[in-house]
């Protein structure tokens, strides 16, 4: 199950939002030793405070937290133009409406270090067809991210493979890459085939604007 939360309001979620950036820091800071900013037991950043959306995904057997990520769009501060401009190659930035950007995509690692189930495809696939179905009800052309090309693999695994934004680079200790996938029914299609996924993945229907002013 997809929740979805917004900076704003994340004041009347506490445990949630606690959760949430006490597992990012576990995985950012702890597990993959990026050079990432901590609060105590979070891992929180100057991202956070620009109203983002939060999505989080649930086991539906134990309502445990099992993954996250941050939306937000790209006319407003991001990752990939504000920090890593780098990955943009020649490009332009990538300042648009019909365009979000994904970043803090994280996984337990209680639930990636379990290679004898599909958890982690599950999971990881139903964080993204939550955005998936966001952008489809909001007309979102393109989501962008930056990630680290052993995810990059993942997301192909998963089925949404999309294309490099231009060649990876070294940032810290992993190779970085920007990638942009278009938001379509096929995709999204094609990701919960993968995790057999059937229905809906959010908690309830909405659009990222909804969303965002919720």
């Amino acid at each position: 199950m997809i929740r979805i939360l917004n900076g704003r309001t994340r004041g009347q979620h506490p445990q949630s939002i606690d959760e949430m950036f006490k597992l990012r820091k576990r995985v950012f800071h702890d597990f993959l030793k990026w050079d990432v900013q901590t609060d105590g037991e979070w891992e929180i950043d100057n991202y956070d405070k620009s109203n983002p959306l939060y999505i989080l995904s649930y086991s539906p057997e134990t309502g445990k937290l099992r993954g996250s990520l941050r939306l937000l769009p790209t006319l407003g501060p991001n990752m990939l133009d504000d920090t890593f401009p780098i990955l943009l190659g020649d490009n332009p930035e990538i300042r648009s409406a019909s365009i979000w950007e994904s970043s803090r995509f994280c996984i337990d690692p209680e639930i990636s270090q379990d290679r004898a189930s599909n958890q982690v495809t599950v999971a990881a696939a139903e964080l993204m067809c939550g955005v998936g179905e966001l952008g489809l009800a909001s007309g979102i052309s393109h989501i962008v991210t930056v990630t680290d090309v052993f995810l990059e693999r993942m997301f192909r695994r998963m089925g949404c493979p999309g294309e490099r934004i231009a060649d990876p680079h070294r940032i810290g200790s992993v190779y970085a890459v920007a990638v942009a996938w278009e938001v379509t029914p096929s995709l999204l299609s094609a990701m919960k085939a993968v995790a057999a996924i059937e229905g809906t993945v959010l908690e309830r229907p909405m659009s990222l604007e909804t969303a965002r002013a919720a």
